[in-house]
């Protein structure tokens, strides 16, 4: 799989490589992620932790989603929630039916619950009976020829989270929320403040 990640360097934090990226989150960590003019928390959904969790629904805007391949998401049976005609540049494009890991979860919108149906959604070896819906967590399905055109944010999200965690192909993700202005989402000096604030690493697919 191939994508077109880039690198950059200024402001208070330095823009890292792929690689860098990647080795991040093959050691279990958060990066923030850009791709054109979105910033994202991006984690590897197949090892996503409670407190993992807790920090992105903190810096986010709380809209948690996991991007899966197309495969996954017809073995699991979760269909779109809207037609798959929509034009692929959309915020919502590929967007499935809500859902809750079906077991060891209290109402799903906690962190933890949260963390366990990313989990799920990211095992090879779940089926379909592993899931309740509608629930929490919001799958997007990532069709391949997503890797061969433009690639939308969820695919973007995916192809460096299948680098960094082959064995649990899904990749967790939400949109960064402004800090001076959270009414609007963040903008790359916020997406460095916070990164610089936590030692989070920042991998671009576009050129900021």
């Amino acid at each position: 799989m191939t994508s077109s990640f880039t690198y950059r360097a200024s402001g208070p934090a330095m823009w890292s490589t792929p690689v860098d990226g990647i080795c991040a989150l093959g050691a279990g960590e958060l990066i923030i992620l850009h791709h054109n003019a979105r910033f994202a928390l991006v984690g590897c959904a197949g090892t996503a932790t409670t407190e993992q969790l807790a920090f992105l629904i903190r810096y986010s805007t709380g809209f948690v989603q996991v991007a899966l391949h197309e495969r996954a998401c017809d073995r699991l049976l979760l269909p779109e929630a809207t037609p798959s005609v929509r034009d692929i540049n959309a915020a919502g494009h590929g967007q499935c039916v809500t859902v809750d890991a079906r077991l060891d979860v209290t109402t799903g919108i906690s962190g933890a619950d949260r963390a366990r149906t990313a989990r799920v959604l990211a095992d090879p070896d779940s089926t379909v009976d592993d899931l309740t819906r509608p629930g929490h967590l919001v799958p997007v399905r990532v069709e391949p020829f997503a890797f061969r055109g433009r690639l939308t944010a969820a695919a973007a999200a995916l192809a460096i989270t299948d680098a960094a965690c082959p064995e649990y192909s899904g990749a967790l993700f939400a949109d960064i929320e402004g800090i001076g202005d959270p009414t609007h989402l963040a903008d790359a000096d916020d997406a460095e403040s916070i990164a610089t604030r936590h030692g989070l690493t920042l991998v671009s697919s576009t050129t900021p």
